[in-house]
């Protein structure tokens, strides 16, 4: 008598690029929460937007500020925004509401968005200056929780946020990657807390998806351990990059 086979179907450990883009153009911000999303996108991300950049520009060996860093009037025009309805009116929630929105339209760039690394220091760091990329320990000395003793930069404590986050986003490989993508940045911002969600949990994470359509429960209360009722009340950071395509901040290629 043959011995039948058995098949051991292995689920995937991340989504694909495919599921990232439907996910993220799915996504239903939670009304109720979009004035505190536009604050912090005002107060937070825009405000800092130079600084972000010249951190992207340092790692790839750019120094240079982006010439549409101040939000340029004669920023050129994407057909998206031609061919694409806004949610919301432009300028609508802006800082100042007499500037013209800027964006970003580079496809297949190799340079970490600005806006990869607004996002990572919120969710690591909560937009405090003072705090390490890598996971948000004190530039008072080295880190020390994983990765420990980081950064490398030649001296001691202590440490600037811009050498030390240039020396985060190496360790991390960024300066590596080639096409920074919709999936591209969303996947390295899910691995900065890492899959266990949609891997062990079969849900999407928070630390993208809170505040939205594609999370309602579910939450690591401590390493290792889940609360499959806890709810997550930080806001997602795809659900950040959401809101900034909705008001024409920023435009994230698909591929």
């Amino acid at each position: 008598m043959k011995k039948t086979k058995t098949i051991k179907i292995v689920k995937p450990s991340q989504p694909t690029d495919l599921e990232y883009i439907k996910m993220f153009d799915d996504c239903v911000i939670d009304s109720t929460k979009i004035g505190t999303i536009d604050k912090t996108i005002d107060d937070n991300i825009n405000a800092n937007r130079n600084r972000y950049t010249d951190i992207s520009n340092q790692v790839s060996g750019n120094s240079l500020a982006s010439p549409f860093a101040s939000g340029s009037l004669f920023e050129p025009v994407h057909a998206f925004n031609l061919i694409k309805p806004l949610d919301t009116p432009i300028g609508l929630f802006q800082a100042n509401p007499a500037e013209e929105p800027f964006q970003d339209f580079v496809t297949g760039s190799s340079k970490i968005p600005w806006y990869f690394i607004a996002c990572t220091h919120y969710l690591e760091c909560s937009f405090d200056f003072k705090k390490h990329l890598h996971n948000g320990d004190p530039l008072t000395g080295y880190t020390k929780r994983v990765p420990a003793n980081r950064p490398k930069v030649g001296h001691g404590p202590p440490f600037t946020f811009e050498e030390s986050a240039i020396d985060a986003l190496k360790f991390k490989k960024f300066n590596e990657i080639t096409n920074w993508s919709l999936p591209t940045v969303l996947r390295q911002l899910e691995a900065y807390n890492g899959f266990g969600y949609f891997k062990y949990h079969s849900i999407n994470s928070p630390y993208l998806w809170s505040y939205s359509n594609q999370y309602q429960k579910g939450k690591y209360v401590s390493d290792g351990k889940f609360d499959a009722e806890a709810v997550s009340k930080q806001m997602g950071a795809a659900v950040i990059l959401k809101r900034m395509e909705q008001r024409a901040l920023i435009y994230i290629p698909r591929h």
